[in-house]
């Protein structure tokens, strides 16, 4: 690899073999090189791929904007997230983090804190990648001195979840999260009541409409002979069904979903369990 610019002692962007710039962080990677010094692999902890020269211009003014500390920072905290989840994030991620937490970072000298509309659903949804979240806030807090509120948690959720998958993976989270919680709006007004959201069966609730919407987002549908079951669900879980009905004929008119007669009979199985719990 060819040294482009050392831009401190743990950030370097390179050329590799196949002349495509890359940023490689590591500790001390940078120590005593210069441009156009052959950088060995042997103390790099991340690599990083500017893909285009659209990526190159991005970062040249993204490093305008924040400190390079927030990149390596923002590269500490995808490597913490790589090692508790095991397994590598996409190598484009590094830039729009870095541009979060140098943003996230000013807000809080500001004394500035904003909390996401969607920050319960993600909890739910993404429980492992937000208890990283949390140490990430944790991070940001011990290297920059500065009290980061625990808010920023939610947002880093979202890096986490779009460095593991394409680029369009926030966009179809957040679709998800906001179907979710038009759901649990609808549970709520049914029943009258909210529900403890760290139980069991609430859990297993959300991680079952997690998995059926992403069903109706790819076109999958479940099948099976469910017409006796839905006789007996419909007489002995009234009132659970008569709530699936409502989430589904919601979903139909807003969605333009076709739900079928096996994800009404499971989904009421679900809120009965769910509702057992109160």
């Amino acid at each position: 690899m060819k040294v482009v610019k050392v831009f401190n002692n743990n950030v370097v962007l390179v050329k590799n073999g196949n002349n495509v710039e890359e940023i490689v962080t590591g500790k001390g990677l940078g120590f005593g090189i210069k441009e156009g010094n052959i950088l060995k692999d042997v103390k790099i902890s991340q690599k990083f791929v500017l893909e285009s020269k659209d990526s190159m211009v991005e970062l040249e003014s993204l490093l305008k904007r924040i400190d390079v500390k927030d990149l390596e920072l923002a590269s500490d905290i995808l490597q913490l997230y790589e090692k508790e989840i095991g397994n590598k994030v996409n190598e484009t991620s590094l830039l729009a983090l870095a541009d979060h937490i140098s943003f996230a970072i000013t807000r809080a000298k500001e004394g500035m804190s904003f909390r996401s509309a969607l920050e319960w659903e993600i909890k739910q949804l993404y429980a492992k990648e937000y208890s990283i979240a949390l140490k990430a806030v944790g991070m940001m807090q011990e290297k920059t001195g500065i009290e980061i509120p625990e808010q920023e948690a939610a947002f880093i959720t979202l890096h986490f979840v779009n460095a593991l998958g394409k680029d369009d993976r926030v966009e179809e989270t957040i679709f998800i999260t906001k179907v979710i919680q038009s759901i649990s709006n609808i549970i709520k007004y049914h029943y009258g009541f909210e529900f403890n959201e760290k139980s069991f069966y609430f859990t297993r609730f959300i991680t079952h409409i997690r998995y059926f919407i992403k069903r109706q987002l790819n076109n999958e549908v479940v099948s099976g002979d469910t017409s006796t079951l839905l006789n007996v669900v419909k007489l002995q879980y009234e009132n659970h069904y008569s709530c699936a009905v409502k989430i589904k004929e919601f979903l139909e008119k807003q969605q333009h979903w076709k739900i079928s007669t096996e994800e009404v009979v499971y989904l009421t199985l679900h809120l009965y369990k769910l509702a057992s719990e109160k």
